[in-house]
């Protein structure tokens, strides 16, 4: 306030009475005497910023604004009548009112800086950056070695895609105060979107051991291994995370999604009821429970958990989300989109959209159906691990490996002489082409072993010395991956002598070179399906988005996946002539006994019925790591073979890109 010499004597005696009185703890008789000297007419401005600072300490805010609020309109330049009322609004949450109160010009007048403080955290609480910006900057050049303004700073920088200022501003708060947990984060995620992961990983690795009670260190450990694909990695951050965290609601629930999107069923499930016990209304942790259940195809467990949802009166949007899954599995699917009109868009939105495009798509509502599905792929598409420029990584390593194979190039293998020993047989095929069904239907036979979706050629890769070490590759160089193939392998299944193993991966397509240098005997057998309808299936499909199935986020880039995979699995073919048996997916539906026999005499296997009851051995088999879970349960049905049709005005521009490759097939358009 002004100095109390310039106001009247009756003022300025009120305002002394007051301010005794506040000094003595009597709040209420100080706010009292103000009260009174605005009647009698006293000096009005000084009288409001007195009474709103008193009724700020008394903790009557909303009273404390009106008085600070009449004092300001009365003296607008008065930097301490600002400062009060923009910090009370503040702490009620107006935030636009505080920043109004406080433009650049009057902020600049603070010598103190407060001002400047303030207007930066406002503007930052309303993601308006640059004004952020401009406050902090302002600070920091009048006070270098303020390491919080460097640091709010730093934030500011990084939600305006300034990744390398971001990161200059937070390397200057660590330095200035390294001991600050928040400020060391910050320093990590700003090293990460300025393009060094290999430091920010290592940052927060020295801080998980700095910091050894801190979760918040492991959470953003694990988002950004999770956000690399580092599953492995990524898991046991989370559950570091839980161990010392582990009451936090939200830890809980982050360990048991990501368990569930590697598909480890029986960890998510268990860690989704370590929740219910701490939290039993939980509405995401029974949504989980349930999920779980729907991809373990446990439907009468599903239908009785949507039921005990009810009984337990769990919120109406989690029950209802909970009872749309129900009602999909049984194909009731009006009654699940009632139940799924309950849910609001934000919760599980992907997941929400996915369910929504499957219920709209079994009432006819084809349009409404792709809609929904545009909608999840736009939000996954949105993911801070930029899957569009992943995908696009992907195709260009497809595309500069296919240019690799020429004659040239397959005439170049050293030759070596190998150790007999058998070799696996490779399911392949673009996914969604029917490859969960066929290994389903093969996993019947009582000689054979399949693994699903296993990382065995890549380790054996890895193992070779990449691809460029193929043609100069030694007999040891190829018997060390042949042992790093089977390593893998002998972990997930037993390798039985005299099983087959069938090694079912669908972009194993892209691995012909690996397969012919390393198992030159093996069989390939390639699952096909309508290209149309395989496209369509792939972009309607909620992936875990890893760099090739990113591609998938879009049709354009799913037919350009689609073009690019089978030319260079149709020029690896033509050099190097594997083995190869074709596995039409319509024929499975429309005749399995007469697609599957020449299938098994290519394996050497001889005919057994059970192949033709693959229900009975997906219902064992219970968890399928793909997205196929809930159709290999379900009798062999058509239709999914024409599916596409239904949507065909939407797949129009990617026909001419998948074309060549119908007619090639033998389909139509």
């Amino acid at each position: 306030m002004s100095a109390v010499s310039t106001l009247d004597d009756r003022t300025a005696s009120a305002i002394r009475q007051a301010l005794s009185a506040a000094a003595a703890g009597r709040l209420a008789d100080a706010c009292s005497i103000g009260e009174q000297a605005l009647e009698a007419g006293g000096e009005p401005a000084a009288l409001h910023a007195m009474l709103g600072a008193l009724r700020t300490r008394r903790g009557d805010l909303e009273g404390a604004i009106r008085h600070l609020a009449k004092a300001h309109e009365l003296r607008p330049q008065d930097i301490l009548i600002a400062k009060n009322l923009a910090t009370a609004l503040a702490q009620i949450g107006r935030h636009r009112e505080a920043l109004d109160v406080l433009p650049e010009a009057l902020a600049k007048q603070d010598p103190s800086l407060h001002l400047l403080r303030l207007r930066g955290f406002l503007a930052q609480s309303l993601a308006d950056f640059e004004s952020a910006v401009k406050a902090y900057e302002h600070v920091v050049g009048a006070a270098p070695n303020d390491w919080e303004s460097w640091n709010n700073l730093g934030n500011a920088r990084r939600a305006l895609d300034d990744h390398l200022g971001s990161l200059e501003a937070s390397t200057r708060a660590v330095e200035l105060n390294a001991s600050s947990g928040p400020v060391r984060l910050n320093y990590a995620t700003s090293l990460e979107y300025a393009g060094k992961v290999e430091e920010a990983e290592q940052e927060l690795r020295r801080m998980a051991l700095e910091f050894p009670n801190d979760a918040n260190t492991m959470r953003e450990l694990f988002l950004l291994l999770k956000n690399q694909y580092r599953d492995e990695d990524a898991t046991e951050a989370i559950e570091e995370a839980v161990r010392r965290s582990p009451r936090d609601i939200d830890l809980g629930l982050s360990l048991a999604s990501h368990q569930l999107a590697q598909r480890h069923h029986a960890a998510s499930e268990e860690a989704y009821r370590r929740v219910l016990t701490i939290d039993p209304d939980n509405a995401l942790a029974w949504l989980g429970v349930a999920t779980v259940m729907d991809h373990l195809n446990r439907i009468d467990e599903l239908a009785a958990w949507a039921k005990e949802a009810e009984a337990k009166s769990i919120a109406k949007e989690g029950l209802s989300f909970i009872k749309a899954f129900d009602h999909r599995r049984a194909k009731r699917y009006a009654e699940g989109l009632a139940e799924l009109s309950h849910v609001p868009e934000e919760l599980e939105t992907a997941r929400r959209q996915q369910l929504l495009g499957q219920l709209l798509e079994g009432t006819g509502q084809f349009d409404d159906a792709f809609a929904a599905f545009e909608s999840m792929n736009a939000i996954i598409r949105d993911d801070r691990s930029d899957p569009a420029a992943r995908a696009r990584a992907y195709r260009d390593l497809i595309r500069q490996t296919r240019d690799t194979l020429t004659p040239e190039w397959a005439s170049s293998w050293r030759k070596a002489e190998l150790e007999e020993r058998p070799s696996p047989a490779f399911l392949v095929g673009f996914p969604r082409s029917g490859t969960t069904l066929l290994d389903t239907i093969l996993m019947s036979h009582p000689l054979t072993e399949v693994l699903e979706e296993e990382p065995t050629l890549v380790h054996a890769t890895e193992a070779l010395g990449g691809f460029d070490a193929i043609p100069a590759a030694s007999a040891d160089m190829i018997e060390r991956a042949r042992d790093a193939y089977f390593e893998t392998a002998r972990k997930l299944t037993p390798l039985d002598p005299g099983k087959l193993l069938i090694d079912k991966n669908p972009l194993s397509m892209n691995y012909v070179p690996v397969i012919r240098r390393l198992f030159p005997d093996a069989k390939i057998i390639l699952a096909l399906r309508h290209p149309c309808d395989v496209v369509l299936s792939c972009y309607i499909t909620n992936f875990q988005p890893n760099n090739a199935m990113a591609n998938f986020l879009s049709l354009d880039t799913a037919a350009e996946l689609y073009d690019l995979t089978f030319s260079y699995f149709e020029k690896a073919r033509e050099l190097l002539q594997p083995a190869v048996h074709t596995v039409v997916y319509e024929n499975i539906v429309a005749d399995r006994d007469r697609e599957l026999r020449p299938l098994l005499d290519f394996l050497g296997l001889e005919w057994d019925e059970r192949l033709l009851d693959h229900q009975t051995t997906a219902k064992k088999r219970g968890h399928i790591k793909t997205a196929s879970y809930a159709q290999v349960v379900e009798p062999i049905y058509t239709r999914s073979a024409g599916r596409w049709v239904n949507y065909r005005k939407h797949l129009e521009p990617v026909i001419p890109t998948l074309l060549p490759w119908v007619e090639k097939f033998g389909y139509e358009v």
